[in-house]
């Protein structure tokens, strides 16, 4: 199912993908079920953490499913002018044997995508699936939908950053969901400025997320490198 379209210089962007190596995995809408959620969970995090601190694991596990999903979505577009289907049905991962996310399977073949220039358009797909999502642990976990936003808009930053290395014109069109307040229709961009660059007394800049992860809500965790509430110092 996951051909891959990836290749070269661009092949790491695809290293999330799972290919038909027979390992088992699940589709999305299965794992996004209470009873799903609260097993994984509870395996990656234990019972001194499940359910006490819900919004935080809930952020956490989010991550994991940025940082599978939006680099090969976003780089077969931008590279390749490549996309798959992404309903929730369309998307199944592989779990890691401690119980977070650790690849991604599209069940459907990659086609000829929008190679528009309006940012919203292209990766509308990829937009529809992160709402859907977010909302859907949003809800479970009690965490606002800002701070897994907030992720999505992390992990997507770093993609272009790294893409930008190779091909500066292919990472720009990105860029739009990163810069522009507003959608096309009016409505407010969730990922508008999620990640920002603040000089620090050293005049080195500093990476800054807008909003926090709560990962410092547990101890052994911590604060994350770029926590918007860290001293900017």
């Amino acid at each position: 199912m996951n051909r891959v379209i990836l290749g070269g210089p661009y092949a790491g962007f695809a290293n999330t993908c799972v290919q038909d190596d027979a390992r088992p995995v699940f589709l999305l809408p299965e794992l996004l079920r209470d009873e799903a959620l609260n097993r994984l969970l509870m395996q990656v995090y234990g019972p001194e953490l499940m359910p006490e601190k819900l919004p935080v694991l809930v952020s956490q596990w989010f991550k994991f499913y940025a940082m599978q999903l939006i680099p090969p979505v976003v780089v077969a577009s931008l590279v390749k002018g490549m996309s798959w289907p992404l309903a929730l049905n369309d998307l199944a991962f592989a779990l890691h044997e401690r119980g977070f996310l650790d690849g991604v399977r599209f069940e459907s073949e990659a086609f000829q995508a929008s190679d528009s220039k309006d940012p919203f358009e292209r990766f509308a797909p990829l937009l529809n699936n992160l709402q859907q999502v977010i909302e859907r642990l949003s809800a479970y976990g009690g965490v606002a939908s800002a701070v897994l936003w907030s992720s999505a808009g992390d992990y997507l930053e770093r993609c272009l950053r790294q893409l930008a290395q190779i091909d500066g014109l292919a990472a720009e069109v990105g860029h739009g969901l990163l810069n522009k307040r507003f959608r096309p229709d009016g409505a407010r961009n969730p990922l508008f400025k999620t990640i920002t660059y603040e000089e620090g007394t050293d005049g080195k800049l500093i990476r800054r997320r807008r909003s926090c992860c709560l990962s410092y809500r547990v101890e052994w965790v911590g604060r994350c490198e770029h926590c918007p509430s860290a001293n900017s110092a």
